[in-house]
């Protein structure tokens, strides 16, 4: 029996690509959602409602369209309408049934992350900053970088953080190797 080899890149795409879906469609799909699988892993909606396709001339072997959409990533809803065009080759496209739209499209409001201003550092860094300076227990600022989809800061003066962030080892794998050791 032929055992069968692949060569070459993989992908972790599942769907059609959005040439495949438009044109099946009447008026081009205008006014329908569609959804994006690779942006499916996360809790809040991401999805795109069609507004205006235009086709792109067929240069290559990939057949690519320009969409323009309504782009709704992580339940946060696009100011300005985007157009798709490089990854509108992508086989990673599918069309929302019109019974799920309404349940699919509602927002959700995510909630913010507080960080605490200072964390502890990390175990052994800790030690020799103990040895070198004498502190007790040495804290490290944290510093985010913020960006445009994010929904976390740091704590403001008294603030009460709502992220608990520690400094382990975590659960080790043979805790019999750390049983002397301060944790």
């Amino acid at each position: 029996m032929a055992t069968i080899k692949y060569i070459g890149r993989t992908n972790d795409f599942r769907g059609k690509t959005l040439w495949e879906i438009v044109g099946n469609l009447k008026n081009f799909g205008v006014g329908r959602i569609v959804v994006r699988s690779m942006f499916e892993r996360y809790p809040e909606p991401s999805f795109m409602k069609i507004v205006k396709v235009e086709a792109l001339p067929d240069e290559e072997p990939t057949r690519k369209v320009r969409v323009t959409v309504e782009k709704t990533f992580r339940g946060q809803k696009s100011p300005n309408l985007v157009q798709i065009e490089s990854v509108s080759y992508k086989a990673d496209y599918r069309l929302l049934a019109r019974h799920e739209e309404e349940s699919y499209c509602k927002l959700v409001e995510r909630q913010e992350k507080i960080f605490p201003r200072e964390i502890d550092l990390p175990p052994l860094l800790k030690e020799f900053v103990v040895r070198e300076t004498g502190k007790p227990a040495p804290k490290v600022p944290i510093k985010l970088k913020v960006g445009r989809e994010s929904r976390y800061r740091v704590a403001e003066g008294n603030e009460k953080p709502t992220v608990d962030v520690t400094m382990t080892i975590g659960k080790p794998a043979s805790p019999s190797l750390y049983a002397n050791c301060e944790l």
